[in-house]
């Protein structure tokens, strides 16, 4: 067997069998399709260890950052174990592959007063205009049902730190509103319970509401126009147009509110282990890093919103473990 058509049938594995997002496996076809062409004509049987390390050097030289590389390693891990698993090698060349170079030390993005008040105002400014504008055709009605679920999403993004993966998955049933908390499903078996403000309930309330009144048959709790749950491609579009109506200037990601939650806690004295937990971070490693970020401290008299765990000392009791 080719090359070709092993990674043909990797990706057809990974789409039908584990049920692969059309993302992930598009990334796959990306870094696959670029490692066909280093050893383009090759055998799969032929393939040793030695390829992969030239191919890995021929990385190094390259402007890719240490992330994009390392995404390119695990591709061709998990591609080679399935090859392993269906018999198509005899045993996986790129069990041993490691990354030579030193990993770079990024800093989080994390947002500033100004940049956090402005993101979280910017829906409910259109709440306050459409509800002034008194529209109610099915345009009107449909406008003013976005612009309350994206007044949700962005607080739950801020004050939980939640990621978007874990946000689209959401269903109706994870919000306890009545005890102030949320389930979320995390990566893995890394699920959590965190808590709720009243303020964010208020709007998950809200919210709701208006879902149930379209009288949707499915269990998801954020969704489109159309009634289908939401894709982190539409919450990253939900967030680019916030930011645009905030006009924040610089390149931001929905991720930057987690950032942003996180370094809070910590510029607090929250317990970083109590930090890892509500992120849900499996390694302390990937926590610590918020330790190194300055966290501008607002204006007297300025009022900065903060996450749902305000108090570091309360915080060790909210969170539990699913």
């Amino acid at each position: 067997m080719n090359v070709q058509q092993a990674i043909s049938e990797f990706l057809q594995h990974g789409q039908s069998v584990r049920n692969l997002s059309d993302r992930t496996l598009r990334a796959y076809h990306s870094d696959l399709t670029q490692f066909h062409s280093h050893v383009d004509g090759a055998v799969m049987s032929d393939i040793t260890p030695e390829h992969l390390e030239t191919y890995l050097d021929k990385l190094g030289t390259s402007p890719y950052r240490d992330t994009s590389i390392r995404r390119k390693v695990a591709a061709l891990k998990v591609f080679f174990r399935f090859l392993e698993e269906q018999g198509i090698v005899s045993e996986s060349p790129a069990r041993k592959l490691k990354i030579k170079r030193p990993v770079e030390s990024r800093i989080p993005v994390v947002l500033s007063s100004r940049e956090v008040k402005a993101l979280l105002a910017a829906p409910k400014q259109q709440i306050a205009e459409l509800t002034d504008s008194r529209d109610h055709s099915a345009g009107g009605r449909n406008r003013y049902f976005c612009a309350v679920r994206d007044n949700v999403i962005l607080e739950l993004l801020f004050s939980t730190g939640i990621r978007i993966g874990e946000l689209v998955a959401l269903n109706v049933g994870d919000a306890d509103l009545a005890a102030r908390q949320i389930q979320i499903t995390g990566r893995a078996t890394r699920g959590r319970i965190v808590p709720v403000s009243d303020a964010v309930a208020e709007t998950l309330v809200n919210y709701l509401g208006f879902r149930d009144d379209r009288m949707l048959d499915t269990a998801a709790l954020f969704v489109g126009r159309s009634g289908t749950r939401l894709t982190i491609y539409s919450i990253e579009n939900i967030f680019k147009k916030h930011v645009r109506l905030a006009e924040i200037k610089r390149h931001v990601t929905p991720h930057a509110l987690r950032h942003t939650m996180a370094a809070m806690l910590v510029s607090s004295g929250a317990d970083i282990r109590v930090v890892q937990e509500i992120l849900g971070h499996a390694s302390i490693l990937s926590t610590q890093v918020y330790t190194r970020l300055p966290i501008q401290k607002g204006r007297r008299g300025s009022v900065m919103p903060t996450p749902a765990f305000t108090d570091p000392a309360a915080v060790k009791l909210s969170i539990k473990k699913r």
